[in-house]
């Protein structure tokens, strides 16, 4: 049997990048993927791809810095499904300013959708999980957390909270065979970070000296999976060659 079967999955920011990746490869060993992500196109062509694999997906237009659609989402997968076996935490907003030049809203954003997001999102599936006392939980957080790179005060303060966020949560659920863990990732080659260094000449990283997204997956579902019942509260670094 696969490691997912019939395993019902949320994953955040599922329409491009890393969280289609995880979707993917979490519907190809038997997981039920309720796909979030704030363009409804994007998200619907991923519940596509994997049903074209014969997998299973729904797509949800959801805003991770609305509260209440995040609630209403999970409201409608637990109708469905009568459960919430997994949750990843993926979605993320990041722009670069130095401090001076950082504009209100565009720091707001990035603390509502990396760290508020996050929040609501747990805050949403965990009585489910605990009803339950089953539950899988990856929070997406970022090397920019521990290392120090100018104009990312914001994304930075944001993932280190996300960061410090899971380990209370983990103490908080850890008896409740819960577990609750955080990646710190390094750059990856994905659509994002390609339109991004793009417009950046300083940057003359090359493409396969990045972490791939299928090599990110792979700890990702690891840590997911009930291989990874010891692991609770951790803050692994996935840097691969670079942060």
């Amino acid at each position: 049997m696969s490691r997912f079967q019939d395993k019902v999955a949320i994953v955040t920011g599922a329409g491009r990048g890393l969280g289609a990746q995880f979707a993917r490869d979490l519907a190809r060993e038997g997981a039920v993927v309720a796909l979030w992500g704030i363009h409804a196109a994007n998200v619907t062509q991923v519940q596509r791809e994997i049903e074209s694999e014969g997998g299973r997906a729904l797509a949800f237009a959801v805003d991770v810095s609305d509260d209440a659609g995040v609630e209403a989402a999970v409201a409608e997968i637990v109708s469905r499904f009568e459960r919430v076996d997994i949750l990843i935490n993926n979605a993320a907003y990041h722009s670069s300013h130095p401090v001076a030049e950082t504009p209100v809203w565009d720091w707001k954003k990035q603390i509502d959708t990396n760290l508020s997001g996050t929040f609501f999102c747990v805050r949403a599936v965990l009585p489910h999980m605990l009803r339950q006392k089953y539950g899988k939980i990856l929070n997406i957080a970022s090397a920019a957390a521990k290392v120090y790179f100018p104009g990312f005060a914001a994304y930075a303060a944001a993932k280190a909270g996300v960061v410090n966020f899971t380990s209370i949560l983990n103490e908080e659920v850890k008896y409740q065979n819960i577990n609750v863990n955080s990646i710190l990732l390094g750059m990856t080659n994905t659509e994002r970070t390609r339109e991004r260094i793009g417009n950046d000449p300083a940057v003359t990283i090359q493409l396969d000296e990045m972490l791939q997204p299928e090599e990110v997956s792979r700890v990702a579902l690891f840590l997911v999976s009930d291989d990874a019942r010891p692991i609770k509260g951790a803050a692994i670094d996935v840097f691969g060659n670079r942060y």
